[in-house]
């Protein structure tokens, strides 16, 4: 008979623990209420301090089979389980049968007194994908690149740990964020596809040989690139963006997905991606320097006095702007400022101010019941039919036949 401790604090995932023990492994297993003498110590860790608890448990009870049950908000200290070298690792909150499969084999392991240290590989294998945060086959690489997206990670001690499920080869020194639409969710619904699974598929194809990692959140994806070092931006590396470009050309013909990208600079150190991250969010909010569907954090102006005006316009871009106006909130003259307006932003004025509305006639239609007359008066449009055709110029689509596309929502 094999004796097992649950240090769990947790009352309802103890309860639900100790009855699955005790209705599948009453032949073999039984519970103890205290650690001395034991065969199999299943023990929570809910925050950093736990993890020492477990190596001077172990200390004490060097034949133990230690199971650790982690809270997956501590899923990024995963790899001190493997410096521990403990062959098992689960998350709360635990599926039944992933339960039971740890324990029998922990139980085979005393019977066999054959204890064998499990790769990393084994480790991840235990904890399941549906335990993990997404859908990633690595969960502890996701957790592990969204909080470095978040500027959370800021310690080489933990990119250190990192190295576990995080090889060289696959750190990642850019980051895309893609949006988009489908223009016919009736052909979709009917041909029975989801346009998140299309468009990783494409890119998987497209960069093959590639490292790629894929970040979903609800309305948009993160594509995480390791660009060669021999370039110094993804735009720079040709035969990259040409194999976004062919993905996004590729999606359009044959399944009419519409992808807008934003791409930030490239940073070699991994505690800086996170301004990757911010630079391609505000890139692909921004006026395009050169193509409209692919645009780049490093085409933005970084002229303070042009900032100035492009903030400007944003804000009073549904009132009557005229070039002088704008001119003379950092006090040039207007041919100088058209120039350089132009040279900055790599669009006229007059583009650009289109443009910015265009952007917001997008979300009037994505997000209000507006009417496409209403939203053309809110935008300072005379008549109806000339925003209808300036938006069809910017977007492709007439405004009502955008309003029936269907966002993608990717999570």
């Amino acid at each position: 008979m094999y004796s097992i401790w649950l240090a769990v604090e947790d009352e309802g995932e103890y309860r639900k623990l100790a009855a699955w023990i005790l209705e599948e492994c009453q032949e073999n297993c039984q519970l103890v209420d205290e650690e001395n003498n034991i065969h199999i110590a299943i023990i929570e860790v809910n925050k950093w301090h736990d993890w020492v608890k477990i190596h001077r448990f172990r200390k004490r009870n060097k034949g133990c089979r230690v199971i650790p049950l982690l809270d997956p908000s501590l899923l990024h200290t995963s790899p001190l389980a493997i410096e521990f070298k403990l062959t098992y690792l689960l998350v709360k909150s635990v599926k039944q049968r992933i339960f039971l499969r740890t324990l029998k084999r922990a139980v085979d392991e005393i019977e066999s007194e054959n204890t064998r240290f499990a790769e990393s590989e084994e480790v991840f294998h235990h904890i399941g994908a549906e335990q993990a945060i997404g859908q990633n086959d690595l969960p502890f690489r996701e957790a592990f690149l969204r909080r470095l997206l978040s500027g959370e990670v800021k310690t080489e001690e933990e990119l250190l740990q990192a190295r576990f499920f995080l090889s060289g080869e696959a750190v990642p020194n850019v980051v895309c964020f893609i949006q988009g639409f489908v223009r016919c969710p009736d052909k979709r619904i009917q041909e029975d596809w989801q346009a998140p699974t299309v468009i990783q598929e494409f890119l998987k194809r497209q960069f093959e040989g590639y490292h790629l990692t894929f970040l979903s959140y609800r309305k948009h994806l993160l594509v995480l690139i390791q660009v060669p070092s021999e370039f110094g931006s993804l735009k720079h590396w040709k035969e990259g963006e040409g194999r976004i470009l062919a993905t996004i050309d590729s999606l359009e013909n044959e399944y009419g997905i519409q992808l807008y990208i934003g791409v930030g600079s490239i940073y070699r150190e991994p505690l800086l991606l996170h301004h990757s991250y911010k630079e391609a969010c505000k890139a692909r909010r921004t006026s395009p320097y050169e193509r409209l569907q692919l645009r780049y954090y490093e085409e933005i102006t970084k002229d303070m006095q042009i900032q100035k005006c492009t903030e400007y316009i944003y804000q009073y871009c549904t009132e009557d702007l005229s070039i002088k106006q704008v001119a003379d909130q950092i006090n040039l003259s207007v041919p100088y400022f058209s120039r350089i307006f132009k040279l900055e932003t790599g669009r006229s004025f007059v583009e650009y101010v289109t443009f910015v509305r265009m952007q917001r006639a997008v979300w009037l239609l994505r997000h209000t019941d507006h009417t496409v007359e209403a939203i053309a008066e809110e935008l300072g449009y005379n008549t109806p039919n000339y925003f209808s055709g300036t938006f069809k110029k910017y977007v492709g689509l007439s405004p009502r036949d955008y309003r029936a596309t269907e966002e993608i929502i990717f999570v």
